[in-house]
């Protein structure tokens, strides 16, 4: 009986006993590819809840049951995860682990040399397209408000942008990538002209002083990319009464898509019989235009975008001359202009992306000059794709073609019936790459080529770019860029000859910028060598033999900029300064000099103050430019004079008169300060042997602007503040 028990109390504990199973010791350290360790990674068998967390020395050390083969992760914010494939058999395993910096693109740093941006869409941005339309004096014109910018030079008579000792027709504007010629208005000799397109079609505004893409080209020292919105958010209409004249717009809206169409009309001669005016205007400047917007997507991520402008513009005047018999020349001009933009874009798969496009430019200028007629136009077709793979989180490829097709006309007819007409055409294909390598969240390394053809003048140019950055805090950063970037001279010169070359600039550029708590301060200095200018004798302007690609020049200058939207309650305001020292051989100069569109010095103070009790925003403006130079023929040497400096004080007022309706008033040059933009001197001495001359100054001395601003939608709140 007893043997029969032990036998029992056997087989039960052969049942129900746990049996002994060995445990595992895992331990180590975790470390940076430098060797410097990580605390807090959390470290564990996938599966299981047996883990760890690393101490400050990057050690970490738990026990575990399991058995076989498993995995054990480690992961941290910042850094890829890292696995490790074990064997657990109760014996120690000692771990050696090196994590590797995960690389975030829209989080880490950004090239910001030569670069400023006016966006809703990214953080690091300087300026909010609201900021184009409210900065006082700009008159909610683009270039108006990026001459509040440093790196800008202030040319009154020309209303244009002048980037770092360069000439206007050194910038060239793109929107949505696309090419756009003719970006101004057609003005009279030294009158200036305002850019074609409202700011309130842009939802994006990228503005180079230099350093730019290898994906723009023919331009020397400045590209204006501006990238139209994609859907709107509502169906809703917007009626416009100014003292210049009216608009109607109307934008509808369907789920996947909208239309928007828009009719403006302008005329002068109200506003020019109340304000008193420098010239005599025989017909005030008139113009009627429009625009049309077509945006649909299409699948999950891409989107088709089609964009349209055109405008009908004249006026005639009689504008002093002293050169002239009667003492005044008149001049009319009608201008015909039309721009056709369409782009799409979509995800290909395997981390590609395509973008591409086609747009057209046409611009037609009838000219009388007295009893003489030219008559000019240029027409411009650009096609363009890009491939972008974005797939490997370290780096970003950029690969493009285009091709730009154009034409341009002078028919020139004098007053006797001669007539010459002069015809070019040019064929422009490039190709480009482009490759952004991101070494960590603080380095990143941009290098890339652009290769292009002119037919014109039958020269190719291979221009490499790169640029980097770092960022040396967490809100802060240093960049650097270098490019070679080649142009074709101006139409102009190919009424000569076609026997000329690119012209070509070299940028290097070095920036420092940190951004935080709505305050920004950045300073930015650099370094333009000009080769290849094209020069001639001003004495035979005409004569073919004296044209040559032997002018140069450099531009050397230091930019700050400062901006603080946080010290004062709804109070923004932006400080900028640029010191610039350039000279230049080219054209007729004889020698080096400073060129007329250059000034030293240029200061804007921009101020914006949000004011509750009165439902109102106010803003004013300060701008100032040093001297520029001329030539006075009286006097020995090249740019031998200097002007006094360009002052102006603008302001503006926007007052929330009802949730729909806006009233709005600015006006520029309040102190009525007599700028004057250069001389004009007589082409013979008089009895005295003295050129006479006289001040070329302001067409009026300010221009005052009311508007009122309706809204019509669902939205009974909605309005156009954002838009003034």
């Amino acid at each position: 009986m007893i043997q029969l028990l032990k036998i029992v109390f056997y087989v039960l504990a052969l049942l129900f006993s746990t049996p002994l199973i060995a445990q595992t010791i895992i331990k180590g350290v975790i470390t940076e590819k430098s060797g410097e360790p990580i605390p807090g990674v959390n470290i564990y068998i996938d599966g299981t809840y047996d883990g760890a967390t690393t101490g400050m020395e990057g050690a970490f050390s738990f026990e575990t049951e399991e058995a076989g083969d498993h995995q054990v992760v480690a992961t941290f914010i910042g850094y890829k995860k890292h696995v490790t494939e074990v064997k657990l058999t109760g014996n120690p395993i000692q771990l050696t682990i090196q994590l590797q910096e995960e690389i975030n693109k829209l989080d880490g740093v950004t090239i910001t040399a030569g670069t400023f941006e006016a966006s809703d869409e990214k953080k690091s941005v300087v300026l909010k397209p609201l900021d184009i339309a409210m900065t006082a004096g700009a008159t909610a014109d683009i270039p108006g408000a990026l001459n509040t910018l440093p790196g800008t030079q202030k040319v009154g008579e020309s209303g244009r942008l002048f980037v770092r000792g360069g000439a206007s027709t050194e910038t060239r504007t793109f929107v949505d990538g696309m090419l756009m010629n003719s970006f101004y208005n057609t003005s009279g000799p030294n009158m200036p002209g305002r850019s074609r397109f409202s700011p309130f079609l842009f939802k994006g505004t990228f503005f180079s002083t230099g350093g730019y893409s290898a994906e723009y080209g023919q331009a020397m020292s400045s590209a204006l990319v501006l990238n139209t919105f994609d859907l709107p958010e509502q169906t809703e209409s917007n009626i416009s009464l100014m003292s210049v004249g009216g608009s109607a717009s109307h934008t509808e809206r369907w789920e996947r898509g909208s239309v928007f169409g828009e009719l403006a009309y302008t005329n002068l001669k109200p506003y020019q019989s109340l304000i008193n005016q420098a010239y005599d205007w025989e017909k005030p400047s008139e113009s009627l235009g429009g625009s049309f917007m077509v945006r649909q997507k299409s699948g999950k991520s891409g989107i088709f975008k089609l964009y349209g402008s055109f405008a009908n513009a004249s006026f005639a005047l009689r504008q002093p001359d002293i050169n002239s018999p009667g003492g005044s020349n008149r001049i009319a001009i009608k201008n015909g202009y039309s721009y056709l933009n369409a782009t799409y874009k979509n995800q290909l798969g395997g981390g590609w992306y395509y973008s591409g496009g086609v747009s057209q430019t046409i611009s037609e200028d009838n000219i009388d000059f007295d009893n003489d007629r030219v008559d000019t136009g240029e027409h411009a077709w650009h096609v363009k794709s890009v491939f972008t793979n974005d797939r490997n989180e370290k780096m970003t490829l950029k690969l493009g073609q285009e091709v730009i097709v154009r034409d341009f006309t002078d028919n020139i007819t004098a007053a006797e019936g001669q007539s010459l007409i002069n015809e070019k055409a040019e064929t422009l294909p490039a190709t480009f790459a482009e490759a952004d390598v991101y070494l960590s969240n603080k380095f990143v390394f941009r290098t890339g080529a652009r290769l292009e053809y002119s037919s014109l003048i039958g020269t190719w140019n291979l221009a490499p770019r790169a640029s980097l950055a770092y960022k040396t805090t967490e809100f802060s950063q240093v960049s650097f860029a270098y490019g070679r970037f080649y142009q074709t001279p101006d139409n102009e010169r190919f009424r000569v000859t076609t026997d000329l070359t690119s012209e070509v600039a070299s940028h290097y550029i070095l920036n420092y910028q940190i951004q935080k708590d709505n305050r920004t301060f950045r300073v930015e200095g650099y370094m333009k060598a000009y080769d290849k200018l094209v020069k001639y004798n001003g004495n035979e302007p005409y004569n073919p033999t004296f044209f040559n690609n032997k002018g140069y020049g450099d531009a050397n200058g230091l930019d700050i900029f400062f901006r603080d939207a946080k010290t004062f309650r709804n109070i923004d305001y932006w400080v900028s300064y640029s010191f610039l020292d350039t000279e230049r051989d080219f054209l007729t100069f004889q020698s080096s000099a400073v060129p007329g569109f250059a000034s030293k010095h240029n200061f804007s103070f921009v101020y914006k103050h949000f004011i509750d009790a009165i439902k109102s925003q106010v803003g004013f403006t300060y701008s100032y430019g040093s001297g520029r130079y001329y030539n006075d023929p009286n006097k020995d040497g090249v740019m031998n004079s200097q002007l006094p400096s360009y002052q102006d004080f603008s302001f503006n007022m926007a007052y929330l008169f009802r949730p729909q309706v806006i009233f709005y008033a600015s006006a520029t040059n309040l102190l009525g300060r007599d700028n004057i933009f250069g001389y004009q001197f007589a082409d013979n001495p008089n009895s005295d042997g003295v050129f006479e001359s006289r001040a070329i100054g302001q067409p009026a001395k300010r221009f005052l602007f009311l508007g009122v601003f309706i809204t019509l939608s669902k939205d009974k709140s909605k309005n156009q503040l954002e838009n003034l």
